[in-house]
């Protein structure tokens, strides 16, 4: 706009997108609360319970040191829950907690161990029920359907959870350090 001979078109741009992220952020604090207050609920109501009961005889298989810690075991099964859920910011207290109950098991501050290795391709490829926070961004820019993500997110994260979990094993298996 400067080189062009239209500074006002910088500066009306700038007010704009101002005006628009804030009103953005405002509107997802909203949606996000909205989904947090459900999580709470499902939490109050043994839903969040229930669903680490089922998951934890998998858990226990996968991290055979965080057998020893049922701290660790239980930061390992929120963060999980929470990434299942998609509540992906929501997980990040219990995913540092888990690294650390893992790395502390292991004994060597210096490297990781492959638990911790494992924990976070299975973090970082996060199967997902629930897309909360994109659906709570389809919704708040106005999405007729903000939902219709579903079945394409139950397919990709899938996939990427096998495809994390194979590259993992065969870089586990060939030592790859």
């Amino acid at each position: 706009g400067i080189a062009t001979g239209r500074p006002e078109a910088v500066t009306e741009a700038v007010v704009k997108s101002s005006q628009d992220a804030v009103t953005f952020a405002i509107g997802m604090i909203g949606i996000c609360a909205f989904w947090c207050g459900l999580i709470r609920i499902l939490e109050a109501a043994g839903g969040l319970s229930a669903l680490q009961r089922m998951v934890k005889p998998v858990i226990v298989r996968l991290f055979p040191s965080a057998r020893k810690d049922p701290e660790t075991q239980q930061n390992i099964l929120t963060n999980l829950t929470a990434d299942f859920l998609g509540l992906g910011n929501g997980a990040t207290p219990s995913g540092i907690a888990a690294v650390q109950g893992l790395s502390r098991l292991n004994g060597d501050q210096e490297r990781a161990s492959k638990d911790i290795c494992l924990f976070l391709v299975l973090n970082t490829a996060a199967l997902q029920l629930m897309p909360t926070t994109v659906i709570a961004m389809r919704a708040q820019l106005g999405s007729g359907s903000p939902m219709d993500i579903l079945l394409p997110t139950w397919i990709t994260s899938l996939g990427a959870v096998i495809m994390a979990l194979l590259t993992y094993r065969i870089c586990a298996g060939s030592g790859v350090k």
